[in-house]
């Protein structure tokens, strides 16, 4: 738990300088910008003076094609450049809303990176201890590394059991102490296929059992044997459920940056729609100069 909270806490500080970095870079792009008028002002005159008409649109864009030459953002280059740099189109289109979609994507990108860095070093943690505290001196060949599940039934059996159980015969003599992992595989095939433990080769479904065996039984490469007392067990399951939690965080960001490309890139799409659509009646700003 104090890894995790650990982990937490560095995230939290990297959230606020994430943010910090996308304000700093939206001041500097000019985020902020005036209102400006769009078309041509029109004018009346009259016998008391002379009315003109504004009408008012959103923020000067602060640059790319569309700004550039006064034409919208096509709607399949909007969507495909969020899609691509969240935050993007809208930032092509002159929309505040970019500092949003690129201030989630630094964040979250950095949370990622943090936190599956965090997982892959607890999962090296337990693997390493579990070989010093539980596997040295027991399994009989070079070290290997076994999958996820191993690493559970590591953490919930106190030892593994024999491989063989008589290596002076020929072929393997499965474990038969049922209080071991292996000897709990070998009780189980010898339920299943009606295996007679106190003469079990001259049962008809011992070679089936033997094969139950060979398949999910842990050979001498990956025995182990806790020592009594010692808490090391409860302690690779606490590693483990926190290179869990340390996983699932970085799931979780990742999900988040798809998400966010998704938004970004649908927003993008609508706003340029938008931008081709038939106006509706416009909001005026009428000005009436007095002429003397």
């Amino acid at each position: 738990m104090a890894v995790v909270a650990g982990a937490c806490a560095r995230r939290v500080a990297l959230a606020v300088a994430s943010l910090a970095v996308v304000l700093l870079s939206a001041e500097s792009a000019g985020a902020s910008q005036p209102l400006r008028p769009v078309g041509l002002l029109s004018q009346r005159a009259g016998p008391v003076g002379v009315a003109g008409s504004v009408r008012l649109a959103g923020p000067m864009p602060p640059g790319g094609v569309g700004a550039a030459s006064g034409e919208p953002l096509g709607q399949g280059e909007a969507f495909l450049s969020s899609l691509v740099v969240p935050g993007l189109a809208q930032y092509r289109q002159g929309n505040r809303r970019w500092i949003a979609y690129a201030g989630i994507e630094v964040l979250f990108a950095a949370w990622y990176v943090d936190a599956r860095g965090d997982a892959r070093g607890m999962r090296t943690a337990y693997r390493d201890f579990a070989w010093t505290r539980a596997r040295l001196g027991v399994s009989s060949q070079p070290r290997r590394e076994g999958d996820f599940e191993y690493y559970e039934r590591l953490s919930q059996w106190v030892a593994s059991g024999a491989w063989d159980a008589d290596p002076l015969r020929d072929g393997v003599q499965p474990e038969s102490d049922p209080a071991t992992y292996n000897g709990s595989v070998w009780a189980l095939a010898a339920e299943i296929y009606n295996v007679d433990l106190a003469d079990p080769e001259r049962s008809a479904g011992y070679p089936r059992a033997l094969e139950h065996y060979r398949m999910r039984g842990y050979g001498p490469d990956l025995l182990w044997a806790w020592r009594p007392g010692s808490g090391d067990r409860d302690r690779l399951r606490t590693m483990i459920s926190d290179s869990d939690r340390l996983a699932r965080d970085a799931r979780r960001a990742l999900w988040t940056i798809v998400a966010n490309h998704l938004l970004s890139a649908i927003d993008g799409f609508i706003t340029a729609r938008l931008a081709v659509a038939p106006p509706l009646a416009a909001p005026l700003l009428v000005v009436t100069l007095p002429v003397p």
